[in-house]
């Protein structure tokens, strides 16, 4: 499959109008209508504050997002391939949002890639509960036909899917053989479970050339 993109990975085993002249009760009528409407649509965006995540979950992201700023460090200091990543602010102030699918996101970090066109971010995923359900890295760069055999378009986006993997305890090298089955399926998703933690990985490749590549992954008990 998408070579430059196997091989990144692979180096770094070590993203109203109505018409009306009608009465005026009509017109009241039709106020009160949007009146009505307005507090429930607000209602459904209102985020939900950090602190308001369940304790356990809210100490799992802390816990992960210093081991992820880490992995940055480590990623800068590399003699042979240094990659410089942006880490995740501390302490987390970013607010949950609610889905459509009744659970919520929070993005960790969003930020443009340092040296090449593009950005990529990094997401916490929780259920209705407030509860850690999982995690996900995306990132948009330049199109697949543009990226060189060495893949550094794209470094820092999967060069964060690498660390949040390598953080969860996912098998790096299956992750690897996955997404190669996954570009020969030539699929927009491909799901499989890694056998070191049970945790379901989701690779999102439906847009791959034109640079937009996801990697979710969904924990598990």
């Amino acid at each position: 499959m998408k070579k430059a993109l196997l091989l990144l990975l692979a180096i770094m085993l070590v993203g109203c109008s109505g018409e009306g002249t009608e009465k005026k009760k009509e017109t009241d009528v039709k106020k009160e209508d949007v009146v009505e409407k307005e507090p429930a649509e607000e209602k459904k965006t209102v985020p939900v504050k950090f602190e308001e995540v369940d304790p356990e979950s809210k100490a799992a992201v802390e816990k992960l997002v210093k081991k992820y700023n880490v992995k940055v460090d480590v990623f800068k200091q590399d003699p042979e391939d240094p990659i410089e990543l942006e880490k995740i602010s501390e302490p987390i102030t970013s607010e949950l949002n609610k889905e459509e699918n009744n659970t919520f996101s929070q993005i960790l970090l969003e930020t443009d890639f340092k040296q090449y066109k593009g950005h990529y971010k990094v997401e916490a995923k929780y259920n209705n509960d407030k509860k850690i359900i999982g995690y996900g890295v995306s990132m948009e760069g330049v199109p697949e036909n543009e990226v060189n055999d060495d893949g550094d378009e794209w470094g820092e986006g999967l060069s964060s899917a690498i660390s949040m993997a390598t953080i969860l305890g996912v098998n790096v090298d299956k992750l690897i053989d996955e997404l190669d089955k996954a570009g020969n399926e030539n699929k927009g998703t491909h799901t499989y479970t890694d056998s070191n933690t049970n945790h379901n990985v989701t690779f999102l490749i439906a847009d791959m050339d034109l640079g937009k590549i996801g990697i979710n992954f969904d924990l598990t008990k």
